[in-house]
């Protein structure tokens, strides 16, 4: 019984012992690749679905590498849509850490369009903050007719003009079309000062408190005394002067998807200006402008 008993185990020991074995055998450990010497990536800062302004013809997009001695031109690969044109390399100058790649594009749709772009292998990094190929969308800003408003301007016009309105779907930012034509600064007869340069629209926007802002200014269509170059702008107070901030609440919805009144400050530049007057927006549906400021 003794001489089972010790048969036993030792049958169990070698089993044991095999099995380990095996085990030890199956555990490989192979050094990790090591990083080539360029080291290029997309970074993740970049955006990855994107909507341009309807008239924009181009997106940037920002590359990085690890190793930044030497001056080196990187092959890029595009799988994109038909309508963007991609750069087939981008290049790092000696010492620079990051380089831009710039997808151009004519007539965007609104429904996103893919950009699929790769580096090469060769100069692709392993180990890297970022991405080896970066895909995304890019969409132009789908502007919806909202109808026919009406803009009043007591500064420049006499009277008020009929105005298509447009609306930037999803948002709440809005345009004026062709708010000062030609006709309407020549009733108010502004003369000599007829010339200057004349908007296609103005574009604003409603804040989250009703407010309404602008990106610095929109022109008028108007020329201080024909002078070369002395156009009549109508600035968004704060971007003109940090004093004039406080005016900027003047610019603001008075009654919500009918009535908006935007207040610029109204200046030439090096010359001065006529201080903030307001204009109004009637929307679609809204109130009659002449009925409303009793025209």
């Amino acid at each position: 019984m003794k001489k089972l008993s010790k048969m036993i185990f030792a049958l169990v020991g070698i089993s044991i012992l095999f099995l380990t074995s095996c085990m030890e055998n199956e555990i490989v450990r192979e050094p990790s690749p090591a990083e080539n010497s360029y080291g290029v990536y997309f970074l993740n800062e970049n955006s990855i679905d994107v909507t341009v302004p309807s008239e924009a013809t181009s997106y940037t997009y920002t590359l990085a590498r690890s190793k930044t001695s030497g001056a080196i031109t990187v092959p890029i690969t595009s799988a994109s849509g038909a309508v963007f044109t991609c750069p087939t390399t981008v290049a790092f100058a000696d010492g620079e850490e990051t380089a831009e790649i710039t997808v151009t594009f004519n007539d965007l749709p609104s429904t996103p369009q893919t950009v699929d772009l790769t580096i090469d292998p060769t100069y692709a990094a392993l180990y890297a903050p970022g991405h080896n190929q970066f895909v995304g969308t890019i969409k132009a800003i789908n502007w919806i007719v909202l109808g026919t408003g009406q803009f009043y301007d007591s500064f420049v016009m006499a009277s008020v003009n009929n105005v298509q309105v447009k609306r930037a779907e999803g948002t709440n930012t809005y345009r004026i079309m062709n708010p000062y034509p030609n006709s309407i600064l020549v009733e108010a007869d502004w003369d000599n000062w007829i010339g200057g340069i004349n908007p296609e629209y103005i574009e604003f926007w409603i804040n989250s408190d009703n407010t309404c802002s602008w990106d610095t200014f929109w022109y008028t269509g108007l020329i201080y005394q024909g002078g070369a170059g002395d156009y009549v702008k109508a600035y968004l107070p704060s971007a003109l002067a940090a004093s004039q901030a406080a005016n900027d609440a003047k610019s603001k919805v008075i009654q919500a998807g009918k009535l908006i009144t935007l207040c610029p400050y109204y200046y030439v530049t090096g010359l001065g200006g006529w201080g903030v007057k307001s204009t109004y927006l009637s929307l679609p549906g809204g109130p009659d402008l002449y009925e409303y400021l009793g025209l």
